[in-house]
């Protein structure tokens, strides 16, 4: 650990000293940015226009200056034959981060998306809402599968605050919702029929949510001409009158904003978490009903858990389902089967299975937890190489610990080795902010991870690299800038990014290079790379 301490404490200065020794001599001024989006910092992203057909977008190009302010916007791809006009008002009125190059204030040029939606459609606010006594009042939320891991189920709530769960139930009999539930399964953690009580005051205030979305008013039925989406429905019975509202990606033809977030507070006042997905009150209510937190069974509950909340879309609920658990008596050391039914099964401890789960998703304070628990010294070597070779959830502090814990970094996962996951723009480095991904290369590269590893399509670390920290701590590690893949294709044809090719080029890359898509100008015009364009011309390449 001291070596790799004593090489990561001048790591970023040598990517910047790269950068310098890499540098021309005549700054750049402008430079191409692959996911300028992802800049923006204030701005609508869609406009709503009258004849919008559905999820309509409308690619710009973008000129942001020094001040991060839209310089310049121009169609680009218009195949839906959409009026141009309000999606480039609506652009130039973004703003970005300011973008720096090798130090320098840069212009940012890129391709943005700005989706055009239908006008939302007005409810009919002289339809009365009707009175009625708590006892004849009820609210219900339904969900459907889908062509995923959608939960399917239906919550009703009394206007004596009594709650009724249950996945037993055809929501949408005759629609594709029941193919999809029958081959992906209801994606509940506690599927059933569970009950509960809340405060009846929550239904009353849901209820004037209900009356101030004027929802008797609402059209029966929103839907639009898609498959494989979830179904959802709300009804609400009072005073004698029901109605109902199916919601199928209504978003798409019109439907208030204001029926999604309607099915958001039922789910919310139900509590349906605690079924769907897990969180603390469940393992309190599971004890309730006499599972026993030591046993196999309790093990298995908490392996589903981790797995239902892939990718951490719901950490902070698993996190804490995991914490009550530990509470209640979870044995750590209890073997889960890892594999799904009907294959022979591998059994590992539970405690490891959440160390990889926590190493998955990126939560350190989870995976301290369980290394102060002794469930990581509990993982296998594979385990831990595999963990390492997924990208450790892009969490600096838990690659730390995988290596100093015994994780090989020469290990491969599900698509090469720890520096292919972080590169991935999909992958476990996504959602990281500035410079974490440079952070993690700079750690994995100090371990040991092998520069010219490959994935799946046969590329190298440095290939597809459209972050250029990355790319420079990489080529300032000897990774070579002109390997090919197994199609021939080598990484300044592979990225995305003007700021990565160019740095490709200063450090060796042929810019001669060419594929079954063209030459290195040639992609340096399709995708809008100034600075690329101009070291080209100065270096009299056609």
């Amino acid at each position: 650990m001291a070596r790799i301490g004593r090489k990561l404490a001048t790591g970023l200065a040598a990517v910047l000293a790269l950068q310098g020794c890499l540098a021309s001599s005549q700054g750049v001024r402008q430079v191409g940015i692959y996911d300028l989006a992802s800049e923006r910092l204030s701005g609508a992203e869609s406009v709503q226009v009258a004849d919008a057909p559905g999820f309509a977008e409308l690619s710009v190009l973008v000129t942001v200056g020094v001040d991060g302010k839209v310089v310049q916007a121009k169609a680009l791809d218009n195949r839906g034959k959409l009026d141009p006009a309000p999606g480039l008002a609506a652009v130039r009125a973004w703003t970005f981060r300011p973008q720096m190059f090798e130090g320098q204030p840069v212009e940012a040029v890129g391709s943005v998306k700005i989706h055009y939606r239908m006008p939302e459609i007005e409810p009919d606010k002289s339809v009365p809402f009707p009175q009625g006594a708590p006892g004849d009042v009820e609210i219900m939320l339904e969900r459907s599968a889908c062509y995923g891991s959608c939960p399917a189920y239906q919550v009703a709530i009394r206007g004596d605050g009594a709650v009724r769960f249950s996945s037993e139930q055809k929501n949408f009999d005759g629609t594709e919702a029941e193919v999809h539930r029958a081959y992906m399964g209801d994606g509940l953690l506690w599927p059933g029929v569970h009950e509960a009580q809340i405060d009846p005051k929550a239904v009353a205030d849901l209820i004037a949510r209900f009356r101030a979305a004027h929802f008797m008013g609402l059209k029966d039925e929103y839907q639009a001409q898609v498959t494989d989406n979830p179904y959802y429905a709300l009804t609400l019975r009072i005073g004698g009158v029901t109605k109902r509202v199916t919601d199928y990606v209504g978003d798409m033809v019109g439907m208030p904003a204001s029926v999604t977030e309607l099915e958001k507070a039922v789910d919310a006042v139900a509590g349906t978490a605690r079924w769907v997905r897990g969180n603390g009150e469940t393992v309190a209510l599971m004890k309730k009903e006499g599972l026993d937190f030591r046993s196999e069974d309790a093990a298995a509950m908490v392996l589903a858990a981790t797995r239902l909340n892939y990718r951490g879309r719901n950490g902070g609920d698993v996190r804490a389902l995991i914490t009550a658990a530990i509470g209640e008596g979870l044995d750590l050391s209890m073997p889960v089967n890892m594999t799904p039914a009907g294959t022979r099964k591998t059994m590992r401890p539970i405690g490891a299975a959440i160390a990889g789960y926590a190493a998955d998703v990126g939560d350190g304070a989870l995976f301290d937890e369980m290394a102060r628990r002794g469930a990581v010294a509990r993982m296998s070597k594979a385990e831990l190489g595999k963990a390492l070779a997924d990208g450790a959830g892009c969490n600096v502090s838990i690659a730390r610990a995988l290596v100093a814990a015994g994780a090989d970094p020469k290990a491969t996962g599900n698509d090469g080795n720890a520096l292919n996951a972080i590169r991935k723009s999909w992958g476990p480095c996504n959602d990281a902010e500035r410079g974490v991904r440079a952070e993690m290369a700079q750690i994995l590269v100090a371990s040991g991870v092998p520069l010219e590893a490959r994935d799946d399509l046969g590329w190298t670390p440095l290939m597809g690299c459209d972050d250029p920290d990355m790319a420079a701590i990489l080529l300032k590690a000897g990774a070579n800038p002109n390997a090919r893949d197994d199609e021939g294709t080598a990484p300044i044809l592979s990225v995305d990014d003007d700021r990565v090719a160019l740095l490709l080029l200063r450090a060796g890359a042929d810019p001669k290079a060419k594929d079954d898509n063209g030459t290195v100008r040639d992609q340096a015009a399709k995708y809008h790379w100034p600075a690329t364009l101009a070291w080209l011309d100065a270096h009299g390449i056609k």
